[in-house]
């Protein structure tokens, strides 16, 4: 079972107050956290490395290191790029949930929680990490310009199963406890329960007798 990440109850509060309409966001894609040659330890982070020089098509592409408004840039951005850092997790991907910025998964080896139970391609973009560059980009600016209907539907998607991963959630219908709840009794019902009773058979006992 994959857990999902905490995000706290006042960074979720506010992060959903940044959260603009899809017609009314200005930037296309956003990404701020440590790269290679800004930390010691994300040296061998090549995706990373690769999501940096993507701000070469414009200001639309707002990546970098660390900033102070970063949910604000989330709420302002069609897409989060969430790429692996030192391992496949990262709590980019559920911030984006609350800014209702849709998000594109650049980890190959990240499982995401509730994989079985959630429609994950409606609200959210799994992409391999050799291509992150030009082919991204363009994939990403081809939507937010000639399929916005698609970005709406999908922002959504994202904002109606944020449930699902809100620790804090009221709702007795959609929380994350509700669906571990559901996949462990699954998981029980898989399981052969080993025999209450056994005895030798006889033909094996009489034959090595």
């Amino acid at each position: 079972i994959v857990i999902p990440g905490h995000t706290d109850y006042a960074r979720i509060e506010y992060m959903r107050k940044q959260n603009k309409p899809a017609e009314d966001r200005r930037l296309l894609m956003t990404f701020h956290g440590r790269s290679p040659g800004t930390h010691a330890g994300y040296g061998d982070c090549a995706v990373r490395g690769a999501i940096m020089g993507l701000n070469r098509h414009g200001p639309h592409v707002d990546v970098g290191g660390f900033v102070m408004d970063y949910p604000e840039r989330k709420g302002d951005s069609h897409f989060c790029l969430v790429p692996a850092g030192t391992s496949p997790w990262t709590n980019h991907l559920y911030e984006s949930f609350y800014a209702g910025c849709i998000p594109v998964i650049l980890s190959d080896e990240y499982e995401v929680a509730f994989a079985d139970e959630l429609d994950w391609p409606s609200f959210s973009i799994k992409w391999p990490e050799v291509e992150v560059g030009d082919a991204l980009y363009h994939y990403l600016e081809g939507l937010a310009t000639y399929f916005l209907h698609q970005l709406v539907a999908m922002k959504a998607s994202l904002e109606r199963n944020a449930c699902w991963f809100n620790w804090y959630s009221v709702d007795v219908q959609c929380s994350p406890y509700l669906l571990i709840q559901r996949r462990l009794k699954k998981l029980l019902g898989m399981q052969r329960s080993p025999p209450r009773f056994w005895t030798v058979d006889p033909e094996v006992f009489g034959s090595s007798a």
